[in-house]
Formats: structure tokens, sequence, C-alpha cells
């Protein structure tokens, strides 16, 4: 074999594993994004750690029917897998607006909070009421909420603006003396003691505290629901993110909706506030 030929068999070889090379690279390329689509994005959601019975944490994890309802929409969402990290309310809050975590449950939606981004479809619907000592509620003529409630004591949950702007503007001109504790149990223990008049929560959140400090019927018969304030959705909230950190969010946040409006058509979030209080 004459030089020239030989040069060209060996640049005819040479090009064949530059190709064969460049195909199994993108071969490979191609293999590598296959396994990763199969591979669940994980997805962290923050939650308060001492709202009972919707999230708390019980010493080892995340507990709380709002926590088993997004387990559950999750189990439909096989492309995502959940993270969920508790803290305390304020503490969620702070972490949301400043674009630190993506998102945090369950918030309920507010005109101050204009800058949360999305908020999730509601989740369940919850009935806040004032539940106050039969004492208070007996030598008071309490018809309207907060304006009959003049120069009460009450107990609040420390964050919670359940009660409303009017109550707080009360508060603020020191027609209503406020006490908050980080959980129910400790705004009920305040309210058994005479420490406080009235305490402001959601209904099943009260009964649920009650059954954490083992309040029996005749205890319970000492304390009166004097008003209902009003009906509030609990949401999963997600907050901004400047540094574009979670670009897959709004379809993760479709992908929930959709799971969330498919059990609730279905009852199974019914079925799961009626197991929690069940066991």
């Amino acid at each position: 074999m004459n030089f020239r030929n030989a040069v060209r068999n060996a640049v005819r070889f040479t090009g064949c594993m530059l190709v064969g090379a460049v195909l199994t690279t993108s071969l490979c390329a191609r293999a590598e994004t296959i396994q990763s689509s199969n591979i669940p994005r994980t997805i962290t959601l923050y939650a308060e750690d001492s709202n009972r019975p919707y999230a708390y944490f019980d010493g080892t994890g995340a507990e709380g029917i709002y926590v088993r309802i997004l387990k559950k929409a999750f189990a439909r969402m096989p492309q995502y897998h959940l993270d969920i990290v508790s803290v305390p309310f304020r503490r969620g809050m702070e972490l949301l607006k400043d674009g630190k975590i993506m998102g945090f449950f369950p918030p309920y939606a507010r005109k101050d909070r204009d800058w949360i981004d999305r908020y999730s479809i509601p989740i369940l619907r919850e009935t806040v009421v004032v539940l106050c000592s039969n004492d208070y509620a007996h030598s008071h003529d309490l018809k309207v909420f907060p304006r009959d409630f003049k120069d009460a004591r009450f107990a609040n949950n420390a964050g919670y603006r359940l009660a409303g702007e009017a109550f707080f503007d009360m508060v603020d001109a020191g027609d209503i003396t406020l006490e908050e504790a980080n959980t129910t149990a400790s705004n009920l223990r305040f309210l058994m003691a005479g420490r406080v008049d009235c305490y402001v929560n959601e209904r099943m959140a009260i009964l649920a505290g009650m059954r954490e400090l083992a309040i029996d019927k005749n205890m319970a018969r000492l304390f009166n629901e004097t008003a209902i304030i009003g009906q509030e959705f609990g949401f999963v909230a997600y907050g901004p993110d400047p540094e574009n950190q979670w670009p897959w969010r709004d379809q993760f946040a479709d992908d929930l909706d959709k799971a969330l409006a498919d059990m609730r058509n279905q009852g199974e979030i019914d079925r799961l506030v009626v197991d929690y209080f069940a066991y």
C-alpha cells in the first residue's frame, strides 16, 4: 500500500472513530436524560409546626390533616416526591416572603399578603370562632364581634390574624388586651386558668387542642362559643422567586391543583378529615 492510500485509509478510520465517539456520546447523553426524566422531582414544602389538627410537628415528623391530604395528592403524582419541613408560622411566612422557600401551608389568603405569587386551589373550609369562659359570656351582651368585646382579655396564636382587622385595631387602641402563645393548647390553658376571657381560633383546631389536653365534657361546658367570625380556606402559598430557583414551580402547582380537585370531587378530602378524628 503506497503512502497516499495509507493516509487516506487512516483518515477514513479516524473519521469513523470520531463519528462513533459522537454517536456514543449522544446516545449516552440521551440515555442519561431518559433516566433523569424517570426520577421523581423532590418538592420541598414548608408546613406549620403547631397548628393542630391541620399541620404540626409530632416529634418525629410533620402530621395533620393538610399533611395527609398533600401526601395523598402526591401519591397521584408519581413524577414528584414530597419533602415536608415543619417551622413556626411566622418563620414560614418570613421565609416565603424573602423567596427562600417555594411553598408554605396552610395560610389563608389575605389582601396584605399581596407579595404571594399564587395560591393552590382552596383545600379545606375552616370556621373561625370566638370561645369565651361562661363567666364572661353570661355577664356581657355579646352580639357584634369585636365591638361588644371591649375590655376583654383575648388569647391568640402568635402571628395569626384570624380575628380580623377591626379586632386588631381595638387591640392597638388599648380597647382589647391580647396575649399570644405559639400553640392552641397553650392558649386554652390561659383560658382555663382565667388568665384571659376569650380565644379566637378555628373550631376544629380548638377541638383538637381540647383533645390534646384531655379536656372532658364537664370541663368543656365551662366554655361558650360566643361568635362565628367567618369561614376561611387553607392553601399552599407560593412566594416570590426573584432568582428563578424553581423554574418548574408553576407546572408543579398546576399538577397539584388538578390532583387536589380530583380528590375533592371524589370525596377523598372529606374522608381524610373524618378518618383523622376517628383514630
